[in-house]
């Protein structure tokens, strides 16, 4: 008991004399040392999400006592606090850096649920990029360590985080298949805070399917799960996603209720939620036609999208705002709002193809720093044997190992030389590649909203001749074909495959060898599948409607014979891939 309160007042006495800049760390480590360290990190773990900049102090402080006391295990502890509150703040370098090092520290100390948990860490952070591939790579390292060692619960925890990368990736198959791993472990072992996850992830699954009985109760679970164990944020956001299936069942009534009484629970305690909410709150009231509500809860995601950052919610914010305006009439309104609908695609597509030059970048300069350290290695081996051959030999061999040193130093420089060619000539390439797919998108964006100029023209031209019926309905008849025409010119076409073909050297050429019966129009399609557009926007850039994108995508994929449930750009990025292992 006096131990505790000694640590206590130690913890109270640190944070007043931080927040002062008048604090001493203790130097010996005793009983009260290493306890404040915990205490601070305990404090640390309860503010992470709610409070990240007092949590980021508290292990600041944390690490910097463990450090003086040469307290390891504190060290790998602060570090992974560190990291994971500079993850919610959205600092993902920082959070990164202070990931690797509690791995590095949980090595030394042999705390292999310490590595464990790390790598989940930083596969959360990387989900959160949207970086699928490196968190998948860190999801099942954390698994295959969980595995080995019996790991159930964090088996638990890892195979649901995997769920939720397929989630993402679309892949429902291999995500429904891990959710319900995780819910199996879950159950057996009675945690039912890991439960309440897997049933609020199983009910979002199978809502996104249209199996929305299913879904409906999984959420009802979770929801009552969550009750008991009075998890605030949770059960708000269980709400929202039951008012989101009465929502897809254009249930309206039932989906406001639900919704409004998500709102009140989270209380503004999460705006990320927060923000979710009022976007679905828009989506139920402009689905009812009561624009005027639709309106407000619109607003209201794009200012808080705007306050935090949150790109994906200002696109939903225009794009909800774009929609409405357009409704109600007030035209201006919504040309406005597309307008800045436009800017926020093409500044999220701009990051990302910044994002993978960088890492195509990255690993590029990892594998150079590699061959670099090997052929130093062979240089110091080879130069070790010259330097042993001249002190053991005689002056003639002396003279001949001189030689072959000389002339090995020589081949060396040459092949650095030709190494740094090399390496320019590929930055050179990756530049060019850059620049390329910069074109092609551009291009792209053209045709959209060339084509969408063009749709909204032969509406409004129609809407003039049905209150006209007087000679100008000729003229307009006529500037109608002409709307019509210019859809099925092929000028915008052949230069869209210019510089798609420019980037995709050989796509058009593999698909028609694999596939010869495929006409013009599937190898338009399966190009705009390969870059990834959404239906939308295929059948903007086709001139056809979006009903009629989705005939055209099921005949093409009963032509390639390939699953109806299975992703298409994912299959057409394959045909690319196998043709490029196939040169290689």
């Amino acid at each position: 008991m006096g131990k505790r309160i000694i640590t206590t007042i130690l913890f109270l006495a640190v944070c007043w004399g931080k927040s002062h800049g008048q604090v001493d760390i203790p130097s010996n480590p005793d009983f009260s040392d290493t306890t404040l360290v915990h205490t601070l990190i305990d404090s640390s773990f309860d503010l992470s999400f709610t409070d990240p900049d007092r949590a980021i102090m508290f292990a600041g402080q944390a690490l910097e006592i463990a450090e003086q006391i040469d307290y390891p295990k504190g060290i790998a502890r602060a570090h992974r606090e560190l990291g994971y509150s500079n993850g919610v703040k959205g600092n993902f370098e920082a959070a990164l850096s202070h990931h690797q090092r509690g791995i590095s520290h949980n090595t030394e100390l042999g705390d292999t649920l310490g590595i464990v948990s790390q790598l989940n860490d930083i596969g959360n952070l990387y989900k959160k990029q949207t970086q699928y591939d490196s968190a998948l790579e860190h999801f099942y390292q954390a698994l295959e360590l969980s595995e080995t060692n019996d790991m159930d619960g964090a088996i638990a925890s890892i195979a649901g985080n995997i769920g939720l990368v397929y989630f993402e990736l679309e892949n429902e198959e291999r995500a429904e298949k891990f959710y319900k791993r995780a819910l199996e472990i879950n159950e057996r072992l009675d945690n039912r805070h890991g439960m309440s996850i897997n049933y609020n992830n199983l009910g979002l699954l199978y809502g996104d399917q249209g199996n929305y009985e299913q879904a409906l109760e999984y959420h009802f679970q979770a929801l009552k799960m969550r009750r008991d164990l009075e998890y605030t944020i949770r059960i708000a956001n269980s709400l929202n996603n039951i008012g989101r299936i009465y929502m897809q069942q254009n249930s309206y009534d039932e989906a406001i209720d639900y919704l409004n009484r998500a709102l009140k629970m989270n209380d503004d305690r999460d705006p990320d939620l927060t923000s979710i909410i009022h976007e679905n709150l828009a989506k139920v009231y402009y689905s009812s036609e009561k624009y005027d509500s639709a309106l407000v809860h619109a607003e209201k995601t794009l200012a808080l999208s705007q306050d935090f950052g949150t790109q994906l919610g200002v696109k939903v914010g225009h794009e909800l705002l774009s929609d409405i305006y357009s409704a109600i009439g007030n035209y201006k309104e919504a040309f406005l709002h597309q307008q800045k609908l436009r800017a926020v695609e093409d500044s999220i597509l701009n990051e990302e193809k910044s994002r993978q030059i960088n890492e195509l970048q990255t690993k590029y300069e990892t594998a150079q720093k590699e061959k670099e350290i090997a052929l130093l290695e062979k240089e110091n081996q080879r130069e070790t044997l010259m330097r042993k051959a001249f002190l053991a030999g005689l002056v003639m061999i002396g003279i001949i190992g001189l030689l072959i040193y000389n002339r090995q130093r020589l081949k060396i420089n040459k092949n650095r030389t030709e190494l740094e060619n090399i390496r320019l000539k590929e930055k050179q390439l990756e530049k060019d590649l850059e620049f390329k797919n910069k074109q092609l998108t551009t291009h792209t964006l053209h045709l959209v909203q060339k084509n969408e100029t063009m749709k909204e023209l032969k509406n409004k031209i129609s809407s003039i001749r049905k209150q006209d019926n007087g000679n100008i309905n000729k003229s307009l008849q006529n500037l109608r074909n002409l709307v019509d025409y210019s859809f099925s010119l092929d000028d915008d076409w052949q230069q869209f495959r210019l510089y798609f073909e420019e980037v995709h050297t050989d796509f058009f050429n593999v698909l028609k060898e694999q596939y010869p019966d495929l006409t013009p129009n599937e190898l338009r399609l399966s190009a705009l599948a390969k870059l990834n557009l959404s239906i939308k926007e295929t059948a903007t850039i086709l001139g056809i409607t979006p009903d009629s994108v989705k005939t055209a995508r099921y005949r093409l994929r009963k032509k390639l014979d390939i699953e109806t449930e299975e992703n298409l750009t994912e299959f057409m990025m394959e045909i690319e891939k196998r043709e490029i292992e196939k040169e290689s």
